[in-house]
């Protein structure tokens, strides 16, 4: 019989491809039908608000390939995509951006900000849960920003670093060279000095994106440094009372199909559980 001449290592091999099938296929099966699923919630969000809906979300997901989480952060494929959209939207039509991000690159990140805030339509940007750092500065472009109720953004505090001593805050850069004053070494000066100069560009980023929207000047000048001046340390949480208080156009009126669409993101971590 054909079966007689199969041998051990032959079954082995059989169940490895298998497996190596099922490992690549299944997961791109899955982002497939999630995806699909995403892009007719995005649909129906524009139907029923009458904008551009548009989305920047970044989650470790269990649906990736070979099942293996991927890091993710604002970067410059983002903001290609991003400032594609913006551009392919009508004029006047309105854009809601959903956001959801620890942050990341300040280049690409300062794009999509100026980009957003060029757009003749009104723009809102919509936080169902985080928007840290970058994606703070990419909030501070939109005309309205609306936030959960439990929501936060972020300091914009430069992090400068390398990969030898590690990533730090620009103003503690600057402070720790101060301290040291000529017995700091060459390295140290030079990030003090990168500082500087990366903080004077983040003033005025954070300055031209609130122009209009903070009217008197001193109280720009006010929400400007509480967010870029070091402040408070880079992984403060600011919530919707407090940014309202800094002087950010924010509000908490949520609507609920951004947490529906929210959905579409499986977790990696799934150690909560509880019945809906």
């Amino acid at each position: 019989m054909v079966f007689e001449d199969i041998g051990a290592w032959d079954v082995l091999t059989i169940f490895a491809i298998l497996f190596v099938l099922y490992a690549f296929a299944y997961p791109q099966y899955q982002m497939k039908k999630v995806k699909v699923q995403r892009l007719s919630m995005i649909k129906k969000m524009e139907q029923e608000w009458g904008t551009r809906v548009l989305t920047l979300i970044h989650r470790k997901e269990a649906v990736s390939m070979f099942g293996l989480p991927v890091y993710q952060y604002i970067d410059i494929e983002d903001a290609e995509s991003i400032l594609r959209g913006i551009r392919d939207t009508k004029k006047e039509r309105p854009i809601d951006i959903i956001i959801h991000t620890p942050g990341g690159q300040v280049h690409p990140t300062i794009q999509i900000a100026r980009a957003l805030k060029n757009h003749k339509g009104y723009t809102r940007v919509l936080i169902p849960h985080y928007s840290m750092s970058g994606g703070t500065i990419i909030a501070l472009a939109a005309d309205e920003i609306i936030m959960d109720d439990d929501a936060v953004i972020g300091p914009i505090d430069p992090q400068i670093g390398d990969l030898i001593r590690g990533t730090y805050p620009a103003p503690s850069w600057i402070y720790a060279a101060s301290k040291k004053g000529d017995k700091a070494d060459d390295t140290t000066i030079v990030i003090s000095d990168i500082s500087e100069k990366t903080m004077k560009l983040m003033r005025k980023v954070a300055t031209e994106l609130l122009d209009g929207k903070i009217e008197d000047a001193e109280k720009l000048n006010y929400a400007v440094e509480k967010l870029v001046s070091g402040e408070m340390v880079h992984i403060t949480p600011i919530s919707a009372p407090e940014a309202i208080d800094i002087g950010l156009p924010v509000s908490t009126e949520l609507p609920n199909k951004v947490h529906d669409f929210m959905k579409f993101y499986r977790s990696v971590k799934s150690s909560v559980e509880y019945t809906e």
